[in-house]
C-alpha cells in the first residue's frame, strides 16, 4: 500500500480548506427574467441570499414574494415560492418552474454587483437616458436607471425606488444587467447597512410661522 507522505497530506488539506467557504458566510445573488403568473406572463427580479446552504430571499410576481427554501445545486439553485418550484440554471441561463401557479422554461439573467460610491446622478436628456455613476476603485461606472429594486435590509423589497438622490455619496451595493466595459443598466439596489428608508420620504417640517 503506497504511503502519502505527511508534507504532502498536509499541503493537500491546506489547499481543501483554504479554497472551502467559511462557515456561516453569506452570499447574495439576484437575477432578472420572466415567469408565468396566474395564466399571464410577467418579468420578475429574483433576490436570493445563500448561508449554510440554505436559501431566503424574494421574486417579484407583481409583487414582492418570499421565497420559503431551496438548495444551493453544482449548476444554480432551487427554491419554493407561491406553491411554486423554480430551478436557475445559470449555465444555460433558464429558469425552470413547476406549480400550481404556472409552469414553464424560460431565459434568465444573472446580475452583476457593484460596489461603489453613488457620485453623480444625471437627468434624462432627448439623446441620453437617466444616469447614475458609480465609482468603483477609482473607476466611474455610468448606469442607466429608471425605477430600479431597494433590495431592504429587513422586510419585503420595495419594487419601485424612485430617490436615488437619498444615497448620493454614500457607498451602496447594486445588481446590474447588461454589463459593459464601465456602463450597464441598474436593476436592484442594496439598502446600506444601518440605513432603513422609509417607501415614501418623511413629511418636511413646516417652517415655524415668524413672530
Amino acid at each position: 500500500m503506497r504511503r502519502i507522505h505527511p508534507i504532502a497530506m498536509a499541503f493537500f488539506l491546506w489547499a481543501v480548506l483554504s479554497c472551502a467557504p467559511p462557515a456561516g458566510a453569506q452570499e447574495r445573488r439576484a437575477y432578472e427574467g420572466v415567469v408565468s403568473w396566474k395564466k399571464a406572463t410577467i418579468g420578475t427580479v429574483i433576490m436570493v441570499e445563500i448561508q449554510d446552504n440554505r436559501i431566503s430571499g424574494w421574486l417579484h410576481l407583481g409583487k414582492p414574494v418570499a421565497i420559503d427554501g431551496g438548495s444551493v445545486l453544482a449548476d444554480g439553485i432551487e427554491f419554493q415560492s407561491a406553491g411554486n418550484t423554480y430551478r436557475i440554471d445559470a449555465g444555460r441561463g433558464r429558469i425552470i418552474y413547476s406549480g400550481p401557479q404556472g409552469e414553464g422554461v424560460r431565459y434568465i439573467t444573472s446580475l452583476t454587483q457593484l460596489t461603489g460610491r453613488l457620485a453623480e446622478l444625471l437627468e434624462e436628456t432627448e439623446s441620453s437616458p437617466r444616469i447614475a455613476t458609480i465609482e468603483v476603485r477609482g473607476r466611474r461606472h455610468d448606469l442607466r436607471y429608471g425605477t430600479p429594486t431597494l433590495w431592504k435590509n429587513n422586510g419585503p423589497p420595495f419594487e419601485k425606488f424612485e430617490r436615488l438622490e437619498d444615497l448620493l455619496g454614500k457607498e451602496i451595493s447594486v445588481w446590474v444587467a447588461d454589463v459593459g466595459l464601465r456602463s450597464g443598466r441598474l436593476v436592484v439596489i442594496e439598502e446600506p447597512e444601518g440605513m432603513d428608508i422609509p417607501l415614501k420620504a418623511p413629511k418636511k417640517e413646516k417652517s415655524k410661522e415668524k413672530k
